[in-house]
């Protein structure tokens, strides 16, 4: 079948990589180090999205109301620090790729399209987790939080694809599981795949109308 696009785009937690387990013993773990009660994985779900920064702010915004202490500015750069020394020590420990998607994305290399991951999970952790699965070879591009001056749900990760491969927006399909991959997407003029699988706040990615809606990775193919 043949398509408009010529590269393609993906998220890479809770799109690729089930990685909650391991990002919520990180956090967990950073929190103990500073006696602050421990958070349950369904609460970090909700947590995930908008880079580590983000995710430690909210993390020490539910501490502060368990326990009712202000944090810092010196002691939220502390406990992010922490989280980020346990992060790179806990990568992959349990974190597992989402079904079909090795294979799915073997097959469209294989077709010839450029493949890039935009994530706002920390620049120097991408590169790392994609490799622990086999699949980095695969990527043309690899953004991370630190790449650019910009962030998703900020346009900009895909304009630079655009001006990287030299091609038009149409021409690039993004897929992601959150409201942030679908808003960046469209604001750049791309089109959008939402995975139901992933870590969308607990909010439908229907609601956020991308173009298409899967609950399979594989499904991919039938588009492509």
């Amino acid at each position: 079948m043949k398509t408009q696009f010529k590269v393609i785009g993906f998220d890479l937690d809770g799109t690729l990589v089930n990685s909650l387990p391991d990002l919520a013993l990180s956090v967990n773990s950073a929190l103990a180090d500073f006696d602050l009660p421990q958070a349950p994985e369904e609460l970090v779900l909700t947590w995930i999205g908008n880079g580590a920064p983000v995710l430690i702010a909210r993390a020490l915004e539910w501490a502060k109301v368990q326990t009712g202490k202000d944090f810092s500015d010196a002691e939220m750069e502390q406990v992010k620090e922490r989280f980020n020394v346990y992060y790179a020590e806990n990568l992959c420990n349990v974190s597992r790729l989402y079904p079909n998607v090795k294979e799915t994305l073997e097959t469209l290399k294989a077709r010839g399209y450029t493949l890039a991951v935009v994530t706002n999970k920390p620049t120097r952790h991408v590169q790392p987790v994609l490799a622990a699965f086999g699949i980095d070879h695969l990527f043309s591009e690899m953004l991370g939080g630190q790449s650019l001056p910009a962030i998703k749900p900020h346009p900009g990760p895909l304009y630079y694809l655009c001006g990287k491969f030299g091609v038009e927006p149409r021409q690039v399909l993004f897929v992601g599981d959150s409201r942030n991959d679908i808003l960046a997407a469209h604001s750049a003029g791309c089109p959008a795949v939402g995975l139901t699988y992933g870590y969308n706040y607990n909010i439908p990615i229907a609601e956020s109308n991308p173009d298409w809606v899967f609950d399979d990775f594989a499904k991919l193919l039938e588009i492509l």
